[in-house]
């Protein structure tokens, strides 16, 4: 633990000229604990008005995301899978963002999936694809792919863009309060939606306007797979198979991006729910 006498000196610096100075002191300051706060109130009535509005906002801050951690490590508890990828989620955007959206993302997928129940189109995947990619126009974005929101579902409802995998989320999400069953396909190098039509199973292409693949596509998109990988399009993909992917498309977006402090971000929520898949 850091010597706690040097809160004094270290509050001080808090509105260096220097930007990568007052990150450092505030880094130094919150690496106190989350006792930090009642050690301070002591120096708050030396800090000039700008100190002390910066510091408050750094802990307020700080207590955020310490709260978003806790929540982070706890979801994979819950026990409904759809309710687990939809709160996993809801915590990304949110870390994205560093503040929780005024609208929960389960009201904006109520809102699609209320649409969705009154929009005459029939209630079955086909029905949701059309009525998502056709009337509602979601689609991918192949113009600005490894853009980082485009891991954000409520930029990617917002917008009606997205990667495949997010894109795929939606379709999962909002077909669950329509009663429908639609899983993730983890196919490598792209993301599809798997769903049973006519009582066979069908896969979709969310990316490319909720394309329904045909009989030959997928005999030609079997024949690309390695042996030890065709199971993938009979399994349906586990939600932290997809959050995890999730996670590796946000971190590539950011390194792309050169942000290596969200890069980090994204790479210690990744380690906290491989650590949690490891416990018993």
């Amino acid at each position: 633990m850091p010597d706690k006498s040097q809160l004094p000196y270290l509050v001080k610096l808090l509105d260096d000229d220097s930007p990568a100075i007052r990150q450092h002191v505030l880094e130094q300051i919150l690496a106190y604990g989350p006792d930090v706060e009642d050690a301070l109130r002591v120096y708050e009535p030396a800090l000039t008005h700008r100190q002390r509005t910066l510091l408050r906002t750094a802990l307020a801050e700080h207590r955020d995301s310490r709260t978003r951690r806790e929540a982070w490590r706890a979801w994979p508890s819950l026990e409904d899978s759809y309710a687990r990828l939809e709160r996993a989620l809801d915590l990304l955007a949110q870390f994205q963002y560093h503040w929780a959206p005024p609208v929960s993302l389960g009201e904006v997928l109520d809102d699609l999936a209320s649409s969705f129940l009154t929009s005459g189109r029939p209630m079955d995947p086909v029905g949701l694809s059309r009525f998502l990619f056709i009337t509602k126009k979601f689609r991918g974005d192949a113009d600005d792919y490894y853009n980082p929101l485009n891991s954000n579902l409520y930029y990617v409802i917002q917008e009606r863009r997205g990667i495949p995998i997010t894109l795929t989320a939606v379709f999962m999400l909002v077909g669950r309060r329509a009663g429908l069953e639609i899983r993730g396909c983890n196919v490598p190098g792209h993301f599809l939606a798997k769903a049973t039509v006519n009582g066979e199973d069908a896969l979709f292409d969310c990316f490319n306007r909720g394309r329904m693949l045909s009989r030959s596509d997928k005999l030609q998109l079997r024949a690309t797979l390695s042996p030890h990988m065709a199971h993938v399009l009979n399994e349906g993909a586990s939600t932290e198979s997809i959050v995890s992917r999730v996670l590796r498309n946000m971190i590539q977006a950011y390194d792309q991006q050169d942000a290596p402090e969200k890069s980090m971000m994204a790479r210690e929520l990744l380690r906290d729910l491989q650590e949690t898949a490891r416990q018993p």
